[in-house]
């Protein structure tokens, strides 16, 4: 990981950008010599890997800084489906059942705000959050996680305040499910309907 003194993640995203698009243009010379599979196969270790790592850090990050990664997921979508580089994205990660990458963002989060909440975290993690022990409070009843307050928007990007944020957002009958599989399930099927009527 690229951190810089602003914990911006903007020169991470143009260290991951740049790496992902050298090897689309290489992948792009491999596209009519392989099959659909191995082309899945290979944009999903050598672009979607690289998107998906770390990327929880990139919680509250700048709407540029996403853009920057999101160029990378719409090219390797337009590359996969055999599109120009004109073609509208979202139908596309659409048809390929891919979360945009805020909402990557989110699905880490809530992921380690679910193995929190049922105690297969590390212990780090789960020192770092606090659930709402207030009986009084209707949070206490679905779940929810204390959010702290803060005054720079630079420490929104903790995990103690960007994974329970995360996790409160969710529905209700997201939140009660017990298994890792079926949580997944709900979870990617919740995003692709929040991302399809909001896609960017």
């Amino acid at each position: 990981m690229y951190i810089d003194e602003h914990l911006s993640m903007e020169a991470n995203a143009r260290h991951c950008a740049k790496t992902c698009f050298f090897h689309l243009r290489r992948i792009h010379q491999l596209r009519r010599h392989v099959d659909y599979d191995t082309l899945y196969t290979l944009i999903r270790a050598l672009i979607l890997s690289r998107l998906d790592y770390c990327n929880s850090l990139f919680a509250c990050s700048s709407q540029s800084t996403l853009h920057r990664l999101q160029r990378v997921q719409d090219a390797a979508a337009r590359l996969l489906c055999g599109a120009s580089a004109r073609t509208h994205a979202p139908p596309l990660l659409k048809q390929l059942h891919w979360l945009p990458v805020s909402s990557r963002i989110q699905f880490k989060l809530c992921t380690l705000m679910f193995d929190v909440n049922h105690g297969t975290a590390p212990q780090y993690f789960s020192e770092l959050v606090r659930r709402c022990d207030d009986t009084r409070l209707r949070s206490n009843m679905r779940g929810n996680f204390v959010v702290s307050r803060t005054r720079l928007h630079v420490s929104d990007k903790a995990f103690s305040i960007a994974g329970p944020h995360a996790w409160n957002a969710l529905l209700s009958d997201i939140k009660v499910i017990s298994t890792r599989t079926s949580f997944h399930k709900k979870l990617i099927t919740h995003f692709l309907v929040s991302s399809s009527l909001n896609f960017y």
